[in-house]
């Protein structure tokens, strides 16, 4: 490997890592700011539930009851940077689920709130919170993609006894 591939590959690691740290803050502050509402106000998280109608009562409540927890332990996690290869992969996923319940809503014609981040922020779902949701999931898969890329593709070279 040439001295002019090494110097890209090191930007590209610093990048990365920029990268990556400015998600892992960003999305530890939303699934904070996501999951406080919830636990201050559970009814109405469960009544935000409920307006998607896709479940059925008792599905309700267990998803009521379980995702603002664990949307606190990834926030945590996050912030902690603990695990933070699979707390973004789970992220990931419940940005996808997000956006598949907010596109089946949409395209439902429900009038409703998102609930995404309590009863303050009432935003009915239309192609602002769309794009919202887009955009978290779309950053969430780059970055995943990313960070699974540079872990395959760059192999750092190894000196041989003999070449030093």
């Amino acid at each position: 490997m040439d001295s002019s591939s090494a110097k890209t590959i090191n930007r590209w690691y610093i990048v990365g890592g920029y990268f990556d740290s400015t998600l892992t803050w960003f999305f530890g502050i939303v699934m904070l700011a996501a999951a406080i509402p919830h636990w201050e106000n559970p009814y109405y998280f469960l009544g935000s539930v409920y307006d998607y109608k896709l479940v059925d009562p008792g599905l309700g409540q267990m998803v009521a009851i379980l995702l603002p927890f664990i949307q606190l332990i990834l926030s945590i996690l996050l912030l902690a940077r603990i695990l933070t290869d699979v707390t973004h992969l789970a992220c990931m996923f419940l940005f996808l689920c997000f956006a598949v319940v907010q596109t089946v809503a949409f395209f439902q014609g429900l009038d409703i709130p998102c609930g995404c981040f309590g009863p303050n922020h009432e935003t009915t779902i239309e192609f602002q919170t769309l794009f919202l949701i887009y955009s978290l999931t779309i950053l969430s898969v780059t970055r995943n993609l990313l960070r699974f890329l540079i872990s395959r593709q760059i192999e750092i070279p190894r000196r041989s006894a003999l070449t030093t």
